[in-house]
C-alpha cells in the first residue's frame, strides 16, 4: 500500500518535475548440472525420490513407474533463489531528491517515476510503482536403471510472473498534491526450460525489451538432494 505521507517535497515556489532512467544487466547464461549417476539399484532410488518429494513442498502430479517418470509442480513468492533474469537500475531526480533502485528482476521491489501532468505538462506526477513477483512450474523427474547403477534426471519448465500496481500523484505548482489515481494493474510472464532458455519482449510496441532467464539450480540441486 502506498502512503502519500512518505512523500515529501523538496522544492519551494513553483514546483518542477522530476526526472527517471532506466537500465538493465542481462542475466549471464548459465550450465545447469541436472544430471547425476548413482551406484544405487533402480527400487533403491525411486523409492527415496518418491519418499523424499512427499515429504517436501513438491506437488506430486503424476507417478509412473513402467515409464520411470515423475512429475511434480511447485510455486514460490522468492523467485530470485531458483532463477535468473539479471538486474535492474532506476534513477529518480527531482530538485535534491535524488534515489536509486537496484533490484534482482526476479525480486519484488518498488520504484519511483517523473512524470508531467496537466493540460499543458506543467504540474509534477509521480507514479509509485510496486513489483510484485512469482514462480511456478513443473517438474519431470526422469529415473532409468543402468546396469548395477541409476541414473536420475531433473527437467524444469518455469513460469515467471511479475505484476506491477501503484498510484499516480498529481501536484500543483506550489508542490501541493491535487490528485491520486490508482495505475491500472498490469503484469509480464516469461517461460523456460532448464538449460533451455527462451526470450520474451517486455517492451511496449515499437520499443522491444528482450528478457531472458535462467534457472539457478538450485531446484534441480534440491531434488537431486533427496536421494544423493
Amino acid at each position: 500500500m502506498f502512503h502519500l505521507a512518505l512523500w515529501t517535497v523538496v522544492s519551494t515556489g513553483c514546483a518542477t518535475t522530476g526526472t527517471s532512467g532506466y537500465s538493465r544487466v542481462p542475466a549471464s547464461p548459465t550450465k545447469v548440472e541436472n544430471e547425476i549417476t548413482l551406484n544405487r539399484s533402480f527400487e533403491e532410488t525411486w523409492d527415496r525420490l518418491v519418499k523424499g518429494l512427499a515429504k517436501s513442498f513438491y506437488v506430486i502430479n503424476n507417478i509412473e513407474k513402467s515409464s520411470r517418470i515423475i512429475n511434480v509442480s511447485f510455486s514460490t513468492e522468492a523467485p530470485q533463489e531458483f532463477i535468473d533474469c539479471g538486474k535492474s537500475r532506476r534513477t529518480y531526480q527531482r530538485g535534491n531528491d535524488q534515489r536509486e533502485f537496484v533490484y534482482d528482476i526476479a525480486s519484488a521491489s518498488s520504484y519511483l517515476l517523473a512524470d508531467k501532468g496537466g493540460a499543458y505538462g506543467q504540474f509534477p506526477v509521480t507514479h509509485f510503482l510496486k513489483r510484485a513477483t512469482s514462480l511456478e512450474g513443473r517438474v519431470n523427474i526422469y529415473v532409468a536403471p543402468e546396469g548395477q547403477k541409476t541414473i536420475v534426471s531433473v527437467n524444469s519448465r518455469y513460469i515467471f510472473t511479475v505484476r506491477i500496481s501503484g498510484v499516480s500523484v498529481t501536484e500543483n505548482a506550489f508542490g501541493k498534491p491535487i490528485g491520486q489515481v490508482p495505475i491500472p494493474p498490469a503484469s509480464h510472464t516469461h517461460s523456460f526450460n532448464t538449460n533451455q532458455p527462451n526470450m520474451t519482449d517486455w517492451g511496449p510496441p515499437g520499443n522491444p525489451e528482450l528478457m531472458t532467464c535462467y534457472s539457478t539450480g538450485k531446484l534441480e540441486r534440491d531434488i537431486l538432494n533427496l536421494i544423493r
